[in-house]
C-alpha cells in the first residue's frame, strides 16, 4: 500500500487507512486479512531499517483462535454480506518479529508508559500469539505462543489468555506486515 506520508517518530499515535487480502471465500463466508486503524510507532524508518507500528489487541483464549488456510485467525470484524459473512483478522507476526518488538519496547520503558497510557497494558514477559503453528495428529495445525520468559514456542493452556498484538512495517511510503 502506497501512502503519501510515513514519516512517523516514535510514541506517535497512527492511524492507517484499511489494506485487505482474501485468505479464503466459500460456503458463503470470506476470510480476510486486514490492517487498519489505530497503531503505535515503536520505530521510526532510518536508511535501510523499516519502521515499526504495533497495534496491542488484548488477551484471548486458544479457543478463538483458528486455522484458516495454514495460519492462525481470529475474527476479529465481521460484516454482514447478502449472501454470507465475511471476517476480518489482524495478522499474526512471527516469533522473529515479537522479539524485535518485545526488545525495543524492554530497551525503552518510558515508550511503553506513554502507550500504556493511551491504550492496553501488557506484561513483556508473558506469551504472545504467534503465526507459526504445529502438527496435531496426523494433518491438522494449531496455534502457536512465543513465551518470552522462556524464549520458546509453545501451546498455550485452554484456559491461559496469551496477548495478541499485530505489527506493520513502514518504509519510504509503503506499508506491509
Amino acid at each position: 500500500m502506497k501512502l503519501t506520508e510515513t514519516n512517523w517518530k516514535i510514541g506517535e499515535i497512527v492511524f492507517l487507512p484499511k489494506k485487505e487480502e482474501l485468505l479464503r471465500k466459500g460456503n458463503g463466508m470470506e476470510f480476510k486479512r486486514v490492517i487498519g486503524s489505530r497503531y503505535f510507532c515503536i520505530r521510526e524508518a532510518a536508511k535501510g531499517q523499516r519502521g515499526i507500528l504495533i497495534k496491542i489487541l488484548g488477551q484471548y483464549k486458544p479457543k478463538h483462535i483458528m486455522i484458516v488456510d495454514g495460519e492462525p485467525y481470529s475474527k476479529d470484524h465481521l460484516e454482514d454480506m447478502f449472501e454470507g459473512v465475511r471476517y476480518y483478522s489482524y495478522p499474526f507476526p512471527s516469533v522473529k518479529d515479537i522479539k524485535e518488538v518485545l526488545d525495543i519496547l524492554r530497551s525503552k520503558p518510558t515508550l511503553m508508559k506513554k502507550y500504556w497510557d493511551t491504550s492496553v497494558e501488557i506484561n513483556l514477559q508473558s506469551k504472545f500469539w504467534v503465526k507459526e503453528t504445529a502438527r496435531n495428529l496426523l494433518f491438522t495445525k494449531k496455534p502457536q505462543c512465543y513465551d518470552a520468559q522462556s524464549d520458546s514456542l509453545c501451546s498455550p493452556a485452554v484456559n491461559e489468555m496469551p496477548y495478541r498484538l499485530t505489527i506493520a512495517y513502514f518504509f519510504e511510503g509503503e506499508i506491509d506486515w
